[in-house]
């Protein structure tokens, strides 16, 4: 009986030998009704190391969600050993097995970067996504690689790495993702604008402004929506000027984007807009009106 006075089986999660027979008993213990002995099961499974990571591999299959994700705990707790057999359940058909897979190898951190960068160069789009989901939960340590990953020849992997830089948000990457915008695909420019603005940093404002000149739609709206989160440093007469743009997407991407900035040179212009062809150009320039006006008011 332990301290909460649940009677278990001290067999089932205190053995650290590396005999199938125990860890098949650890495993079969993962499944058991009592949330204290599966919990211990996989501590001690996670202690034993290398010889039960294929048992657990096994158990991250299992339909218990439960299971599981105490698996996960265990897999997590080995480190580096775990990371081949997490690399190859990347790529499983389950898509549950990828999306713990890929938790895993965000916990372990530093060690599974160069596998994640490895893995966003697959040819299936999940598998590259997950991977730079991992690589955007490690955080600080993955920014160099991901930099790095900016100048891959494989389009998709730098535009993976330019979203997992815009959710880590750091400053090191200012610079890169400011070259990213003039990348030769728009998937990447689009990807870069829109992550220079969630960093939020004000080197970017002229190389945005440029970008607002760019012919496609889909690089000039993220550009605009980065130059919103700059606030005062954003051009706005360049983003006035796009008020004129034919595209209804560009005006209402530069309506939000003023609205957010709050600068009242912006508010004839976007009077004009009131009557726009558009109806979500017409909303977005009342609201954008609505916001420079409280800021007016604020300001009193």
């Amino acid at each position: 009986m332990n301290s909460n006075g649940l009677m278990y089986d001290k067999k089932a999660y205190y053995v650290h030998s590396t005999s199938g027979m125990d860890m098949d008993g650890l495993i079969k213990a993962m499944r058991h009704t009592n949330l204290g002995i599966r919990w211990r099961a996989a501590l001690a499974l996670g202690d034993i190391g290398e010889p039960a990571i294929k048992p657990l591999m096994r158990a991250l299959k299992e339909t218990d969600h439960d299971v599981r994700w105490l698996a996960e705990l265990a897999l997590a707790r080995m480190g580096d050993a775990a990371i081949p057999q997490l690399v190859r359940a990347m790529i499983e058909n389950d898509f549950d097995v990828r999306w713990h897979a890929s938790m895993i190898l965000a916990k372990l951190g530093e060690p599974a970067i160069a596998p994640l960068i490895k893995l966003m160069r697959e040819g299936d789009n999940d598998v590259q996504w997950r991977s730079a989901l991992a690589l955007s939960m490690i955080g600080e340590p993955a920014v160099v690689p991901l930099i790095l990953a900016l100048k891959d020849r494989n389009w998709w992997v730098r535009v993976r790495a330019v979203w997992a830089l815009g959710e880590i948000k750091d400053s090191r990457a200012v610079e890169p993702l400011i070259q990213s915008v003039n990348d030769q695909d728009w998937y990447v420019r689009w990807g870069a604008a829109d992550a220079l603005g969630k960093i939020g940093d004000k080197r970017a404002a002229m190389c945005l402004g440029k970008a607002l000149k760019e012919s496609d739609s889909f690089v000039q709206v993220p550009a605009t929506w980065a130059l919103g989160r700059l606030g005062s440093e954003a051009p706005v007469e360049t983003l006035i000027e796009s008020l004129k743009n034919s595209d209804w997407y560009v005006r209402w991407g530069a309506a939000d984007a003023l609205g957010n900035i709050g600068d009242k040179r912006a508010l004839e212009p976007l009077k004009k807009l009131k009557e726009d062809k558009d109806e979500y150009v017409r909303k977005a320039a009342e609201e954008a009106i609505e916001k420079i006006s409280r800021k007016k008011l604020s300001k009193k």
